[in-house]
């Protein structure tokens, strides 16, 4: 995983019309860094990161510690050999409203946090995109975003959602500041994010 460019902007592309939920995640120069796929029908939610596009070399695990709610952590662990790699946990009540996930690493000790940037936003998203018809082309000029946050409150990234009518684009754009954050705990964040976000609608 060191060795992949990590290249910003990274680009995050949910397919809509999978059988089962898969993200594509690209960097700054269109080359592939994770094919991700959420299996289905299982009470805790359990996804696997490859790093090819067949899904033939499994690079991580991420799986919910408990049937999925606001409590549930989604511990991040290497496939190789199960070293944990850091979790990721919606905080309490504050998700109900405005989106709000703790990230911390191997130590469970926290690294940066991931808020919703105006959930006003969000709302007018889900709001509009349930009208007939029209919705759906008046939702696509709505953006929600998130901002990924250190102990300071000082913003690093933001993650940007772009809908089409076949898939969810997801944006993570670093904001030029000097955090040193791992950049596969980051980039592995985005994609929690993304299936967390898209159960909230």
């Amino acid at each position: 995983m060191t060795s992949l460019k990590f290249d910003y902007p990274i680009t995050a592309t949910f397919r809509m019309i999978t059988l089962s939920p898969e993200v594509q995640v690209k960097n700054a120069g269109g080359e592939l860094l994770m094919q991700v796929k959420q299996k289905l029908l299982t009470l805790r939610e359990a996804t696997t990161v490859y790093a090819d596009l067949a899904k033939t070399q499994p690079l991580y695990h991420i799986k919910a510690d408990r049937i999925t709610g606001f409590r549930a952590v989604h511990r991040i662990t290497r496939a190789s050999s199960e070293q944990v790699v850091g979790s990721v946990k919606a905080v309490g009540l504050r998700s109900l409203w405005k989106t709000h996930y703790d990230v911390t690493d191997a130590q469970e000790r926290p690294v940066f946090y991931i808020q919703e940037e105006n959930p006003w936003t969000k709302f007018l998203d889900g709001l509009l995109g349930e009208i007939p018809l029209i919705g759906f082309i008046i939702a696509s000029f709505i953006q929600p975003s998130y901002l990924l946050k250190d102990s300071s409150d000082t913003a690093h990234y933001r993650i940007t959602k772009r809908r089409s009518l076949l898939e969810r684009n997801f944006t993570l754009e670093h904001l030029g500041t000097t955090a040193d954050f791992p950049a596969e705990l980051v980039a592995l964040a985005l994609i929690q994010t993304i299936f967390l976000e898209r159960n909230r609608g």
